[in-house]
């Protein structure tokens, strides 16, 4: 494992300086996405994304598969940074400002202050990542989970959830059983996986239990032909 990870950092820093010498836009989407692959190779975890619209239920969704209340649930839009939850012996919470000021707090209250959108539903500029640490036995074993900001609201956003997908080895994508695969959830799938590459996905389907049982069986039928289709 050790000698796998020293030729993921020399593939990493390789990436870096051919970049360097290509000169590209930082803004550029090729930069963007060097970056995100050199990240992954240096860290290399198995990383799990979550990836939906607002209010599909995301942060809901790493809760209960992580057991207790972890992520910061509310009635309207609220993940505004991309929160990497990885193992810890205790539950605490690490912001990393962009001028590399780092701070740690017991528990998540914290995300409340630094990962979630202001009143003008904007991200917040000075943060740079956040990470919430977990004594989950699945996230012992190195898997990561990624609650990334809902898409289809501000272009920021958006952006920052397509650059988090391409450093994801597995990717959630939440539908929403009363509307599956709308036009935007279709566009999605197309442009942000399919022509990126990204290839292992697994659909989940929310609000189901809003659904009469035969209204249940037939987007069983229709989530078994999206997959299959993808």
């Amino acid at each position: 494992m050790q000698q796998q990870n020293e030729v993921y950092k020399k593939l990493s820093d390789s990436l870096k300086s051919a970049s360097a010498l290509l000169d590209l836009e930082r803004k550029s989407q090729l930069y963007e996405d060097i970056i995100a692959i050199s990240t992954h190779l240096a860290n290399p975890r198995f990383r799990i994304a979550v990836f939906a619209p607002f209010n599909h239920g995301k942060s809901t969704l790493l809760n209960a598969m992580l057991g207790n209340r972890t992520l910061p649930i509310d009635l309207i839009p609220t993940t505004g940074a991309a929160i990497t939850v990885k193992y810890g012996i205790e539950l605490q919470t690490r912001i990393i400002l962009v001028d590399g000021t780092e701070i740690n707090h017991s528990g998540t209250e914290i995300l409340k202050e630094f990962a979630i959108l202001d009143n003008n539903r904007q991200m917040r500029k000075d943060v740079a990542s956040v990470e919430v640490f977990s004594p989950h036995p699945l996230l012992e074993t190195g898997v990561e989970f990624i609650d990334l900001p809902g898409t289809n609201d501000r272009e920021e956003q958006d952006n920052l959830v397509k650059e988090q997908l391409l450093s994801a080895d597995l990717v959630i994508q939440l539908l929403d059983a009363r509307k599956l695969m709308t036009l935007g959830e279709r566009e999605n799938l197309r442009d942000w996986l399919l022509d990126r590459g990204i290839k292992t996905v697994i659909f989940i389907a929310n609000f189901l239990n809003l659904l009469e049982p035969d209204e249940q069986k037939e987007v069983h039928i229709r989530l078994l032909f999206v997959a299959e289709s993808f």
